[in-house]
């Protein structure tokens, strides 16, 4: 970010936002789709030879979609809706893995029509479902089974996904029950992964590095019993910097995280598989709204905008901060809560942030928003959805 002739220029190729709101509607999610291709090219630059599956859930929008997949990028759903906004941005079934915890029989039905690559199974149940399904199809699925090796990672509580009191994945001490679900539904099953993911927003390394090794040891003996094992899906959750734009210290990160899961999986002989996404779009995205009034009390000024909670869950749900800028640069600072139109105290964006003076009208970039923005949406108290924009 940066202000070029008083006005706020967005993404490495500094690109004016204050046009975009010429014919101001409603609020504005705005991806800089030249900035996700180059984070993508990092990404599979620093993790060669590894397939790289986008996690549509951080980005749904079709033109991202397009953009990943002319990049080179596979899609990593968890519904089925997700699986047709993946064909219809062009993807192929067999660019697409299906995760997620609580697959229906119709989803489960449907990607199995359609030939999806690889179903990523999250309990003993649906392993049992998808083999019975696949049988009455005359099908044979290929699955991975996703394994939760109970190790923790520094994160917000509800992005953490490798622990036992969490619903993601299977302890290993149920194996054995796994291999032979897998043996009786062998016309209809094959045991093609392992998968591994222990959460989001990751910046430290030391939980990943056991739990890569834990899984490294089940995969070995997995191998000996079915031969067809022959992919390690290590997830994604590499994590970006929210409080300051660091591209430096991420790129140190992304070449650690790489170094990490090479030194360990390397000598595998397999196909690598990894489902990135914040790190991908987070930084490519901005959410531009209106301000609507200033409102001072006794005890604070509130900067009152026409979004909220309903755009930008984030800062209610994980207590995530989001920088805040206003389109035209000010001299003056004020200390303010930055909050939105809905009928909850939760809605908010900042508290006590210290920010240029704006005015009722003027315009703010919420920033670091491509990710779980509009993918996480609500038309609550009926304000509309807002729109996007891709430059």
């Amino acid at each position: 970010m940066e202000y070029i002739n008083n006005e706020l220029h967005f993404g490495p190729d500094k690109k004016n936002l204050m046009s975009l709101c010429a014919n101001y509607i409603r609020p504005i999610y705005v991806y800089d789709l030249d900035f996700i291709r180059s984070r993508f090219n990092q990404m599979a630059s620093a993790l060669d030879g590894v397939r790289l599956y986008f996690a549509v859930k951080a980005n749904p929008n079709p033109q991202v979609l397009q953009c990943l997949k002319m990049a080179g990028a596979g899609a990593d759903v968890v519904s089925l809706g997700e699986i047709k906004r993946a064909l219809e941005s062009g993807f192929l079934p067999e660019d697409i893995v299906y995760s997620g915890v609580g697959k229906t029989r119709h989803e489960i039905t449907e990607a199995l029509k359609l030939g999806i690559f690889q179903i990523n199974v999250e309990s003993l149940p649906e392993l049992e479902r998808i083999g019975e399904i696949a049988k009455a199809l005359g099908k044979k699925a290929c699955v991975a089974l996703r394994l939760n090796p109970d190790v923790s990672i520094q994160t917000h509580p509800y992005i953490a996904t490798g622990l036992r009191d969490n619903k993601f994945g299977m302890e290993l001490s149920l194996l054995p029950d796994l291999s032979s679900c897998l043996k009786r539904h062998g016309d209809s099953l094959e045991l093609v992964g392992v998968s591994l993911h222990l959460g989001s927003q990751m910046l430290e390394f030391s939980g990943y590095q056991e739990a890569l090794i834990k899984l490294k040891n089940e995969f070995i003996k997995l191998k000996k019993e079915f031969p067809t094992l022959k992919r390690f899906d290590f997830g994604g959750g590499l994590g970006v910097v929210y409080e300051k734009l660091d591209l430096e210290l991420e790129s140190r990160l992304l070449n650690e995280y790489a170094g990490i899961t090479k030194g360990i999986l390397g000598d595998l002989n397999c196909e690598l598989q990894s489902e990135p996404g914040r790190w991908l779009v987070a930084h490519a995205g901005v959410l531009l709204t209106q301000v609507q009034y200033i409102k001072k009390t006794s005890v604070k000024t509130f900067v009152i905008v026409d979004s909220g909670m309903n755009h930008l869950i984030r800062p209610s749900l994980y207590e995530a901060e989001h920088r805040i800028l206003p389109l035209q640069e000010g001299q003056n600072k004020i200390t303010c809560d930055v909050v939105g139109p809905i009928c909850e105290s939760s809605d908010f964006f900042l508290k006590d942030y210290q920010m240029a003076v704006v005015r009722e009208g003027d315009f703010l970039a919420v920033l670091d928003s491509g990710a779980y923005g509009y993918s996480m949406a609500s038309t609550y108290n009926l304000q509309e959805l807002p729109l996007e924009v891709c430059i």
